[in-house]
């Protein structure tokens, strides 16, 4: 049964933007967006819709804008620790307005940073504590809305996207930026699996999953159909940039010895403070306050008078930190991936889409062909290749 209306949170995210402007223009049901900050609405306020000011720590905003809905779309994710918190409040304000059922988008993180299993499949898979923020995050989540489920306070669908890419993807983007300045950045030679899943298959599958009754209950896995390697992704985009580029291999010892030897000490937070207090944008802030501001404008007039430009410019580059530069024949500066790029991009499990086939009547109609392809489209047309 199609709902009549929906609330769709985290609607300003990547997936969420898009499932608006899929509810907007093909889909043609009447919808409600909950907006936390409009200053990144851009995207979907061009659409017909109605966006709703709201916070998902905001127990009394989102009774607001769940009120009349029949259907909650839950894409919201803000901070790890508040995961649980954000994901209870919705659930006790679908309950008190009557939602008939909420379709809450988790992630394959729950199973794991790196499950240790060939084929990872809802039944194989195990949900547990890994010690790894958001993984323990997203499990959290899915437990109070399974919770709500089995009670019968509302039915109830969880599904784990896969790497989801497409246009504004923050997988693809990187990639690109980096094609851009002459550099191509690989993990262990690229030959973790990267299950890759078209956003509009997302889409999909979860409106899918608002229509049928099968998955009423369940967990479901979604995924793409194309199995392929990180290296296949990276150079597949990295490719749509002209000109050469150095690619360079991490291997995952490495990183974690460098995250390792970069914990912060007392002294850098000492360091932290102080350019926190020189930064332009902190001034204009506590400029904001009249007697701060006239005491920062003249302790700036009085410094100023008393050292010469060089100076100036000594305890700037001291203050802001010195960039790292590359040698003079490097055609990029090589930054060391972050630990969270190594936890994807090691992953050696292939995630089976299977159930979600079988339960939602949903396959993924974007082969990587043809999903790379229309990301590149987006890219040419946004002018960022």
């Amino acid at each position: 049964m199609k709902p009549a209306r929906i609330l769709v949170t985290g609607a300003t995210g990547f997936i969420g933007s898009r499932l608006c402007e899929l509810l907007s223009l093909e889909y043609r049901l009447p919808y409600r967006a909950l907006v936390r900050d409009f200053s990144r609405a851009v995207r979907i306020a061009r659409l017909d819709t109605e966006l709703v000011a709201g916070d998902m720590l905001d127990p009394g905003s989102l009774a607001r804008a769940v009120k009349g809905c029949d259907a909650v779309i839950n894409l919201a994710h803000g901070d790890d620790q508040s995961t649980r918190k954000q994901t209870a409040h919705l659930v006790n304000a679908c309950t008190r307005a009557g939602v008939r059922r909420l379709v809450h988008v988790s992630s394959m993180a729950v199973h794991g940073p790196s499950p240790e299993l060939p084929v990872l499949t809802e039944s194989t898979a195990s949900i547990k504590r890994w010690g790894e923020a958001y993984s323990d995050a997203k499990a959290a989540g899915e437990a109070v809305v399974t919770a709500a489920g089995k009670r019968g306070a509302l039915e109830t669908v969880v599904l784990r996207p896969t790497i989801v890419y497409g246009p504004y993807s923050f997988f693809v983007t990187p990639i690109i930026q980096g094609a851009r300045e002459g550099r191509i950045s690989m993990i262990d030679g690229g030959r973790g699996v990267c299950n890759a899943v078209y956003v509009d298959d997302v889409c999909e599958a979860i409106m899918a999953a608002l229509d049928g009754d099968d998955a009423v209950g369940a967990a479901l896995l979604i995924n793409g159909d194309t199995r392929i390697t990180w290296r296949d992704f990276i150079t597949t985009f990295a490719g749509m940039v002209e000109g050469p580029k150095t690619t360079h291999d991490h291997s995952p010892d490495d990183i974690a010895a460098y995250w390792q030897g970069r914990r912060p000490r007392a002294r850098d937070s000492v360091t932290a403070a102080l350019r926190l207090a020189a930064s332009p944008a902190f001034h204009t802030q506590l400029g904001t306050i009249p007697p701060v501001g006239r005491l920062i404008r003249g302790t700036k007039e009085l410094v100023a008078g008393r050292i010469s430009p060089e100076q100036k410019m000594i305890i700037k580059s001291r203050l802001q930190g010195r960039r790292a530069t590359a040698h003079a024949d490097d055609t990029a500066a090589v930054e060391v991936p972050n630990p969270g790029r190594v936890v994807r991009e090691a992953y050696r499990s292939w995630v089976s889409n299977d159930l979600a086939k079988a339960r939602l009547g949903w396959k993924p109609a974007h082969p990587f062909e043809l999903g790379a392809r229309r990301t590149g489209e987006w890219m040419r047309f946004a002018r960022i290749v």
